[in-house]
């Protein structure tokens, strides 16, 4: 499976209990899925969120053309996170609170 390249739009904003994260990857052709899972377990620093990124390849033949998709991730949460991590990437991204 081709590697997804990121981009450098990624946004992590914490609303009083809402966390959202918005990004996007970039793949070789149409048809993959992302998304953005909370990652079991955690790290051993509770101020980082960990995701990880779960790719599902495409089925059959493609058009050869680069793709960008939006992903996000939600969650009601009490934690105050200062940062978030995507793995195996290695992305990571300041919160902003409001």
């Amino acid at each position: 499976m081709p590697a997804a390249k990121t981009s450098t739009a990624w946004s992590a904003t914490l609303h009083k209990d809402h966390l959202k994260v918005q990004g996007e990857f970039t793949f070789p052709t149409p048809g993959y899925k992302v998304e953005l899972k909370r990652k079991v377990p955690q790290g051993i620093n509770p101020s980082i969120l960990l995701l990880e990124k779960a790719v599902t390849t495409p089925h059959g033949i493609e058009p050869q053309h680069v793709v960008t998709i939006p992903v996000s991730f939600e969650e009601q949460t009490t934690a105050h996170y200062h940062e978030v991590e995507i793995l195996p990437d290695g992305i990571k991204i300041a919160v902003t609170t409001h």
